[in-house]
């Protein structure tokens, strides 16, 4: 049938106008390329958004980035198409040059819409043409905005709408697109004036091997393969095991979930293994069981706890997205004594990751890590102890220094916890330590003014007043409080006792030391913590610490070992202290050594008994002990942020901490 545009013309004259209504594009792009491929970097203007990388461009050629509609008429698509010489619209380029230029990627080219708008997106067409207006095929009609196809850049439904998708596009590629928009027909006009914007976004990756192991697979054989004999990856039942040097190994870093992570191993499907680039606590692997996980009655090693209960609650989202449900950890016992006999796969031993998300890596697991290289130069040796996830004997666990070597379950060293992404997962970033891979779907980066208690444990901040500053690290949010933790041991390195005397009750924080000159309560309480108000001001609260009496078993740390028939209850109204300022706990995140850069070589104290006449500290390898309160140690002092403190600027990464005020 024809279309009377003459009657069309006229009801678009009579129509009474919309009030206010823009419609905005701007551009955002991300891409997913082999590491051949340097990832994005971008910048804005205000004409004009371009971004580029050594492979792929996508910018504005007209110079603007933004379609205005006002005082707009709702029009049919029929009217819309014929008169495109009147809309307004947007022209940019999308230009691939990779260096293979047989590599088959795909673009999705999809639309996000802004949270703030107050049109209903059911209302808006948006179409995409060349750079003429042409249709470019027979599925690039208008579409309802809200009718498009998710993209698959994210499981959340949210991120965008996919309007145009190249598929397996040469590496040398080039393409011209232009985008209109306009207020569909059906829509029923009023006087209230309403705003609709949204954003392009590109989303590029490999068409045959989309997930990020490919990426990390290609990096790792591109070094091995460079010339420079810096093998970097170890080849074994279709495993590729990350193995060599630390000046070699800088393409595996990942920041996810507010910890750094190396990746370790891929898996034949895709899936990949990842490890923390360093301790996150020392505490007992178990009180005398070598194992990990007891299969056959179901119990549970400390070790086990801590991983699955108290780090899990720390991940983003509980991992649920991330973590691959169908992997197994081999804790098995090796067949001899040598770290680099692989254990046997055995059913009472292969505990799956349903049941156990979290892990540790097993001797032989750490030892292809430097099998390349010697041990003391293996990229996952950072000079602390941390505990393996199998038995030596039937009375001793591996654990690792550089070599492996084996200890009772009950002794206290270093817990790097590892887990199993999945192989669809994808990444950005470059995998260097400078610019890790970031896992899409990760929390996104804290904006300016946002809360710092709605982060995450394990990103940075910084107190900062014009040359002052220090970096803390996030231990977690409990009452709206944010608990930090200081990176730098407290007065430049200095050690102090835990109390002057001897005795139960100077063994407790802030009990029979608050006139003991020389300990860390005093210095604390009376010249670092009033430092720091009158520094950076009135950004702290006093809060309550567990002062609890653990032995071995850390969660008794933050609790009194009552019992209710023969059930152990766990009661956190006794043994807590409330304070301004305190140190970490035995078992608590981050109660161990952290790391190069930072003042490490120090043991220092933690704040909780041992026994009724010792106090937990952990020594300048990781390893935690029960130690005489009259002892001198270092201190890296915890104190919360209160409840209004935001972020002013940062990432929360390393090198880019959160700088934090009012």
């Amino acid at each position: 049938m024809n279309y009377n545009y003459t009657e069309e013309i006229l009801k678009y004259k009579r129509n009474k106008k919309l009030k206010g209504i823009f419609i905005g594009i701007g551009i955002l792009l991300v891409a997913l390329l082999g590491s051949t491929y340097a990832f994005f970097t971008y910048s804005k203007s205000l004409q004009a958004f371009t971004l580029t990388s050594s492979g792929i461009t996508a910018s504005f050629s007209s110079g603007f980035n933004q379609i205005n509609i006002t005082n707009g008429y709702p029009i049919s698509d029929e009217f819309a198409i014929q008169n495109l010489n009147q809309l307004d619209y947007i022209d940019f380029t999308v230009s691939g040059n990779v260096e293979d230029e047989d590599q088959g990627l795909t673009y999705e080219i999809y639309l996000t819409e802004n949270i703030s708008n107050t049109l209903d997106s059911n209302y808006i067409k948006v179409y995409i043409t060349d750079e003429n207006g042409n249709q470019i095929n027979s599925k690039t009609t208008p579409k309802i905005f809200n009718s498009l196809d998710n993209t698959t850049y994210s499981k959340d439904s949210s991120t965008g709408k996919v309007i145009y998708k190249l598929e397996g596009m040469p590496g040398n590629y080039s393409k011209n697109f232009r985008i209109y928009a306009w207020i569909d027909k059906d829509y029923e006009q009023n006087e209230i004036s309403q705003e609709f914007s949204f954003y392009v976004n590109l989303y590029a990756y490999n068409s045959e091997n989309r997930n990020g192991a490919y990426l990390i697979k290609k990096a790792a054989l591109a070094r091995s393969n460079d010339g420079s004999n810096c093998l970097t990856t170890v080849e074994e039942d279709g495993i590729t095991y990350i193995s060599g040097s630390k000046e070699c190994i800088n393409f595996n870093y990942v920041w996810w979930s507010g910890k750094m992570w190396r990746i370790t191993a891929i898996y034949p499907d895709g899936a990949m293994k990842m490890i923390t680039d360093n301790n996150i606590t020392s505490i007992a692997f178990n009180e005398s069981s070598v194992a990990y996980y007891d299969k056959t009655n179901g119990t549970k090693s400390y070790m086990f706890q801590w991983l699955n209960e108290d780090f899990l609650d720390t991940l983003y989202n509980q991992g649920i997205d991330v973590i691959d449900q169908t992997k197994y950890w081999n804790a098995t016992m090796p067949a001899d004594t040598n770290i680099s006999t692989k254990p046997l796969e055995t059913d009472a031993t292969m505990i799956p990751t349903t049941i156990s998300p979290i892990g540790l890596l097993n001797s032989y697991e750490y030892y292809k890590s430097y099998q390349n290289t010697t041990y003391g130069n293996g990229y996952l040796n950072i000079g602390y102890e941390c505990w393996s996830l199998n038995p030596y004997s039937s009375s001793y666990v591996w654990y690792v220094l550089g070599y492996g070597y084996h200890d009772h379950p009950s002794f206290t060293y270093g817990a790097r916890p590892s887990i199993i992404i999945k192989s669809n997962i994808s990444l950005i970033g470059n995998g260097t330590s400078g610019n890790p891979y970031r896992i899409v779907g990760d929390k996104e980066t804290g904006n300016q003014n946002e809360l710092i208690n709605t982060r995450l444990s394990g990103e940075y901040v910084k107190l900062k007043n014009e040359n002052n500053e220090q970096v803390f690290r996030i231990v977690g949010i409990e009452d709206n409080t944010t608990k930090i933790v200081a990176m730098d041991y407290a007065d430049n390195g200095a050690t102090r006792k835990f109390a002057t005397s001897d005795g139960s009750a100077n063994t407790l924080w802030g009990s029979g030391t608050t006139t003991d000159t020389g300990t860390w309560y005093t210095y604390l309480n009376e010249s670092y913590y009033p430092n720091l108000v009158s520094t950076y001001g009135e950004l702290f609260d006093s809060s309550l610490y567990y002062l609890g009496t653990s032995g071995r078993n850390y969660k008794l740390s933050v609790c009194a070992n009552t019992t209710s028939g023969n059930t152990k209850v766990c009661d956190k109204t006794t043994q807590t202290g409330t304070f301004n300022i305190g140190l970490l706990r035995y078992g608590e995140m981050f109660a161990t050594q952290q790391g190069s850069g930072y003042s490490s070589s120090t043991n220092m104290w933690l704040i909780n008994r041992y026994g009724s006449s010792y106090v937990w500290h952990v020594v300048d390898r990781g390893k935690g002990s029960n130690y005489d309160p009259t002892r001198s140690c270092g201190a890296r002092p915890s104190i919360n942020l209160s409840s209004s403190v935001k972020i002013l600027s940062g990432t929360g990464l390393p090198d880019d901490p959160y700088i934090v005020g009012l």
